[in-house]
């Protein structure tokens, strides 16, 4: 993998800011994830949520960022900065892969906003980090999810049944991945 910048960089599309996440965020990360239709879909994040919770996660980024395991950012839409959710990396140098993560609030799904976002941060991890794959899952019955991956350009590449516990229910997770020439070959064609 590359040389990572000194702290978590800022990017953008056309609508979107993607930024490192302040303190600040805490109240609009509660009330976004606490929606049980947001969190219904998240492998990691409860509910109800709880409080302080934001915060905590929040002050985890710039560890996990200078330890060089991860990213996470803060999806905004340009004109107001309003915070829509989240966009994440977690990688393995030793393997030159990483797991991307994302989720919006529940008023901005529908409108492109995941797909502008994680792909943003799909093109951070092979153009930036140099991984070799990347790789991402959902819960099972989370069409969106799947609709994005493959939007992507990643591959379907199995189930792991009854893999997550979450509100005391086995969960099956769907696992998707995409290599470098993959994405790259994807991105020249369109």
């Amino acid at each position: 993998m590359a040389r990572l910048p000194a702290s978590i960089p800022t990017l953008a599309t056309a609508r979107l800011r993607l930024r490192p996440f302040i303190a600040a965020d805490a109240a609009a990360v509660t009330a976004l994830a606490g929606d049980a239709e947001v969190s219904r879909y998240l492998l990691h994040v409860p509910h109800p949520y709880p409080a302080g919770l934001a915060e905590e996660w929040i002050a985890t980024h710039r560890d996990a960022w200078t330890q060089g395991q991860g990213a996470s950012w803060a999806i905004t839409r340009i004109p107001d900065g309003a915070l829509l959710g989240t966009a994440s990396l977690r990688w393995v140098r030793r393997h030159d892969h990483a797991e991307l993560g994302y989720w919006l609030g529940r008023a901005h799904w529908g409108h492109g906003f995941a797909f502008e976002a994680a792909a943003c941060a799909v093109d951070f991890a092979f153009e930036t980090l140099a991984c070799a794959r990347v790789f991402a899952q959902h819960l099972g019955g989370n069409e969106r999810s799947a609709k994005v991956l493959t939007r992507l350009g990643m591959t379907a590449e199995g189930v792991r049944r009854g893999h997550i516990k979450k509100a005391g229910a086995y969960h099956d997770t769907y696992q998707f991945g995409v290599l470098r020439d993959e994405y790259v070959a994807q991105r020249s064609a369109s």
